[in-house]
């Protein structure tokens, strides 16, 4: 009544943007996931169980019968930038074997301090020692983001979520097939770039849902 919406009219409940661009990607099963490589490292799953913790900035939305728990690394795409012009990204990655390990044991983080998966404000970035070979250098911080995306969901199954069957990538570092290709390599799931990631059909899924 208070806005004048016709009797036929019907309101569905809404949602935020990412949720709705998560909703957009097709996972719809306890277990299954959206890793988002941006500026910064975003893992959310669908899990049969609310997981929270302030303690590693993990928190959880109600998503039908099922919640969608998540949390946010500090690293992510911008550490890669500030190394790499995207042409060099293109061009070293393709150098790069992802059936090979670097043998480097990376944590690449533009500053010190980390929230998730590990809580440490204090947390010094590791990207040494650094090679003579840039695409081995590349190799380990490909590697470096890939390893703490798989201890992310190491811990959200450790707190309780479902064990990670299917992880849907988007952002920009999501188009790198060797990334891709490391990625799958330390998960041990499959690892695909969804259809539409809009969260405009997102929210017009929620809305079809909600009429059925």
């Amino acid at each position: 009544m208070k806005y004048h919406f016709p009797a036929s009219c019907i309101v569905c409940a809404g949602t935020t943007d990412s949720i709705a661009a998560f909703i957009a990607s097709g996972a719809k099963f306890p277990g299954e996931a959206v890793t988002s490589l941006g500026s910064t490292l975003v893992l959310k799953l669908i899990s049969t169980n609310k997981i929270e913790d302030s303690k590693y900035g993990i928190y959880s939305h109600r998503l039908g019968n099922l919640w969608l728990a998540g949390g946010a690394s500090n690293t992510g795409g911008a550490v890669l930038k500030h190394f790499f012009s995207s042409g060099e990204l293109e061009n070293l990655s393709a150098q790069i074997d992802p059936s090979k390990l670097s043998n480097l044991d990376y944590y690449p983080l533009l500053a010190p301090g980390e929230r998730f998966p590990i809580n440490d404000p204090h947390l010094s970035p590791r990207m040494k020692p650094r090679p003579n070979n840039t695409a081995k250098f590349l190799h380990g911080m490909l590697e470096g983001i890939a390893r703490i995306e798989n201890r992310g969901y190491y811990l959200l199954k450790q707190l309780g979520a479902d064990n990670l069957s299917l992880v849907y990538t988007t952002g920009g570092g999501s188009v790198n097939d060797t990334w891709r290709q490391i990625r799958k390599n330390f998960l041990r799931v499959p690892v695909i770039i969804p259809h539409n990631i809009e969260a405009a059909y997102g929210t017009a899924l929620l809305a079809m849902k909600s009429i059925k």
